[in-house]
């Protein structure tokens, strides 16, 4: 499997997940696979050729014509539909033709091996106890109700589903340092999670308190530079003094065997990528007196571990999914005074 918006100072920041993946759509109990291409978003305040044969012409065709079908003569060498037709299903007859059509699905390519998540993040983003980690807290915070019944209803869930999961991707261990059974646990949480909150608005506080204390983890268990902590205390960040606290996060996900890797910017524009993602101009753009500016920046996550589970839901027809980097970084900029909508897409790489 392979496989990223306004606010008072407006800001659109734009993640894409890029990676394909094979998913699977149906009843928890019968998945079948389903490819699907899914970007992050967030901003302050992205007629038959073939002619039939009736059967009266077929059968008045003299026995030499047919056989010698294939064979025209030199001053009337061009055939029509219906000698193409005739042609095929004689040879058909006699002989066979190359079998055409629906064909057999081809088997997809074996997945990779899972990769190993690590700490110091992944306590925070799921235990196998589900009873610490930050979505299971959340989700007890804005539903009212235990960690204790969630948890049970997650692992009931995850265990209907399981087969299916394991099919395409298996685990080695029952996990959720295993990529894949961080993916199936991680998909399970999140249906748990849409059966138990209805209201759309309440699904959105639920994602962004979940990046909201991934980032104040961070910060109180110093997991980021003092330079970069030192930012959130200031009142007069520029978009350019934040990059560097931008890439620390990314870092923090790929330390952990969250993604593969990350790119922040367009990989078709080198002047504005990476250290060099915001200029002054974007500056300018976002400190505007009447706070209308608003700036576009592309964030990509390669591979990361709910991409199975993200596909599958969004397979189902939802778009409420697994994603830890776009709330995350949504909080940074809210940090800053930033007001921000995000929202997630896949894309195939090519």
């Amino acid at each position: 499997m392979n496989a990223p918006s306004w606010m008072a100072l407006l800001l659109l920041v734009v993640a894409t997940l890029l990676s394909n993946g094979m998913a699977f759509v149906g009843s928890p109990n019968n998945l079948i696979p389903y490819k699907q291409s899914p970007l992050l978003s967030a901003h302050q305040d992205e007629s038959s050729s073939d002619g039939q044969v009736d059967r009266r012409s077929f059968l008045s065709v003299p026995l030499s014509s047919v056989i010698l079908a294939g064979i025209p003569s030199g001053a009337n060498a061009a055939k029509g539909a219906a000698e193409y037709d005739l042609e095929y299903y004689m040879r058909d007859l006699f002989m066979g033709n190359k079998k055409e059509g629906n064909l057999p699905v081809s088997n997809a390519p074996p997945a990779a091996p899972p990769r190993t998540l690590r700490e110091p993040l992944l306590p925070l983003l799921l235990d196998d106890e589900l009873q610490s980690s930050i979505p299971i807290q959340e989700l007890a915070r804005v539903t009212a109700i235990p960690i204790g019944a969630l948890a049970e209803q997650v692992i009931a869930f995850r265990s209907k589903v399981a087969p299916a999961f394991q099919a395409s991707h298996p685990w080695q261990k029952e996990s959720v340092t295993d990529e894949y059974y961080f993916d199936l646990t991680c998909y399970a949480l999140w249906k748990v999670a849409s059966a138990t909150i209805q209201d759309y608005a309440v699904r959105d506080k639920f994602v962004r308190s979940i990046g909201s204390r991934l980032l104040n983890e961070m910060v109180q268990r110093q997991f980021l530079s003092k330079q970069s902590i030192a930012l959130f205390n200031k009142n007069d960040n520029k978009l350019t003094d934040l990059i560097p606290c931008v890439i620390e996060v990314l870092d923090q996900f790929q330390s952990t065997a969250y993604c593969s890797s990350y790119r922040l910017g367009d990989k078709n524009d080198e002047e504005r990528s990476g250290l060099k993602v915001f200029d002054e101009l974007d500056d300018e753009e976002i400190s505007s007196p009447n706070c209308a500016g608003s700036v576009n920046c592309l964030v990509s996550i390669f591979d990361p571990a709910t991409l199975g589970g993200s596909l599958q839901i969004t397979g189902e027809g939802s778009r409420f999914s697994p994603d830890f980097v776009g709330p995350t970084l949504a909080a940074l900029f809210e940090r800053v005074g930033a007001k921000v909508d995000f929202e997630s897409y896949f894309v195939d790489p090519v």
